[in-house]
């Protein structure tokens, strides 16, 4: 099938996240929705009376993460054991209409001492489903591209 051509779905969605030793894992068989990604931006208004209408200006933005997991202990044992100061690379990886292959989209980022993405929390919802934060730390930004995370 040729890379990029059509839609998607949910079903060639894969997720990836480092474990507590910092190995990339794959937990795409426990993903129940990859939840929004990009860029959030900051907005102030700074429209006078004299103005036509509103001005803003644009501010640093922020990548919050709210990611939906089934409910399963692999998932709990993996959240659980994450160090919430210690940076971890993240990986959502698209395939249009088939498994991801290398050109395909992906959003993420690679951790260093420095940046990736750092957990905020994990709450479960009962037995039905798992769900965990994650922001931005660190001076490097995640991005959409077409080479998967190490």
């Amino acid at each position: 099938m040729t890379v990029n051509a059509g839609r998607t779905n949910l079903k060639f969605v894969g997720f990836w996240l480092d474990n507590a030793a910092g190995t990339l894992t794959d937990l795409t068989a426990y993903l129940k929705d990859p939840g929004t990604v990009g860029a959030q931006f900051e907005a102030a208004a700074v429209e006078a009376v004299g103005d036509g209408s509103k001005n803003v200006v644009v501010g640093m933005p922020a990548y919050p993460l709210s990611i939906t997991f089934v409910w399963d202990t692999v998932i709990l044992a993996h959240l659980a054991a994450l160090d919430p100061w210690t940076p971890l690379s993240l990986d959502i990886r698209y395939g249009v209409r088939q498994a991801q292959v290398t050109g395909e989209p992906q959003f993420g980022i690679t951790m260093s001492a420095t940046s990736g993405y750092v957990i905020t929390g994990f709450q479960c919802n009962g037995v039905e489903s798992i769900t965990a934060t994650f922001d931005v730390y660190g001076a490097t930004a995640p991005a959409f591209g077409t080479t998967n995370e190490t």
